[in-house]
C-alpha cells in the first residue's frame, strides 16, 4: 500500500506540472504577440519639412485601411515623379526629331497628367502631403535636357535618366502594392504599375537605353524557409523544457519522502518481532 504522505507528494508533482504547462503555452502567446506588436507598432519620430521624402514613421487609420510611412512615400514618388516627367514629355514634343522619341513624350504627358490628378485625390483622402516640385536631382535632369541641343544630343538627355528613375519607382510600387494593408493605396499602385511599365516600355523602344549604365539587379539572399512542422516542433521544445522541470522538481519532493517512508517502515518492521 502506498502511504498517504506519498500520495499527497504524487499530487503536488501532477499539480506543479499542469500549473506549469499553461505557463509554458502562455509564455509562447505571450512572445508571439510581442514581435506581432513590435512589427505593426506605431510612432511618430520628427520630421524634416524642407525633405518631401521625409514622410515619418507614423501609421494613420482610414477607411480603406491603415497608413503606413511607404503608403506616404509612394504618393509623395508619384507626385516628384510627375513634377519632372511631365514636362519632359512636352519638350520632346519640339526638341526631337525621332518619332519613337516623341511618342515616348506624348506616352509621359499622358500617363502623369492622369496619375497627377489621382495622386491629388488620394492624398487629400488619406490626409499626406505631396510635393509640388521636383527635387534639386530631378530639375537637374530637366536642365540639361533644355540645355543639350535639338536632336541626338536631347534624345539621348532624355530617354537616360528618365528610363533610369523609371525604373526605381517601379520597384518601390510593386513593395508597396505586395504589402500595403490599405485598399485605395493598393489599386492606385496597379494603375501606376501599368503606367509606368508602359514608360518604360516605350523608352527602350526608342534604341537609346544604356542597359549597361542601369543597376544590376541582384538576388535577395537565401533565408530558410520555417515550415508548420519546425514551428510545432520549437512549440513543443519550448513546453517540454517545462514538463522536464515540473517532473525534476516533483522527483526532488517525492524522492525524500519515500526514503522516509522506506526508513520508517522498516523500524517499524523490527519492532514486531520479538527479541
Amino acid at each position: 500500500m502506498i502511504s498517504r504522505t506519498v500520495r499527497k507528494a504524487a499530487v503536488l508533482v501532477v499539480l506543479a506540472a499542469g500549473t506549469l504547462l499553461p505557463a509554458a503555452g502562455c509564455s509562447v502567446g505571450t512572445s508571439q504577440a510581442a514581435a506581432a506588436a513590435g512589427q505593426g507598432g506605431t510612432g511618430q519620430g520628427q520630421i524634416d519639412p524642407s525633405n518631401p521624402l521625409d514622410v515619418g514613421t507614423e501609421v494613420t487609420q482610414s477607411q480603406w485601411g491603415p497608413v503606413g510611412p511607404a503608403d506616404r512615400l509612394m504618393l509623395v514618388k508619384v507626385a516628384l515623379a510627375g513634377s519632372w516627367e511631365l514636362p519632359s514629355g512636352e519638350m520632346a514634343q519640339t526638341r526631337t526629331s525621332t518619332p519613337a522619341v516623341r511618342t515616348a513624350g506624348q506616352h509621359l504627358i499622358m500617363g502623369h497628367t492622369m496619375l497627377n490628378q489621382k495622386n491629388e485625390e488620394i492624398a487629400k483622402e488619406l490626409h499626406v502631403t505631396i510635393p509640388t516640385k521636383p527635387l534639386p536631382e530631378q530639375q537637374g535632369f530637366l536642365t540639361a535636357m533644355q540645355n543639350a541641343a535639338p536632336g541626338i544630343d536631347f534624345d539621348r538627355a532624355f530617354v537616360g535618366p528618365l528610363r533610369d528613375q523609371h525604373g526605381a519607382v517601379y520597384q518601390l510600387l510593386s513593395q508597396v502594392r505586395t504589402g500595403t494593408r490599405n485598399t485605395l493605396i493598393r489599386d492606385f499602385a496597379n494603375v501606376c504599375m501599368s503606367t509606368v511599365l508602359d514608360h518604360i516600355t516605350v523608352l527602350e523602344q526608342t534604341g537609346l537605353v544604356n542597359y549597361n549604365a542601369l543597376p544590376s539587379p541582384t538576388a535577395p539572399p537565401i533565408t530558410p524557409v520555417t515550415t508548420a512542422a519546425q514551428i510545432t516542433s520549437d512549440n513543443n521544445s519550448s513546453i517540454g523544457v517545462f514538463v522536464i522541470a515540473a517532473v525534476m522538481a516533483g522527483i526532488a519532493i517525492v524522492v525524500p519522502v519515500l526514503r522516509r517512508s522506506s526508513r520508517g517502515g522498516k523500524r517499524r518492521a523490527g519492532s514486531a518481532i520479538p527479541e
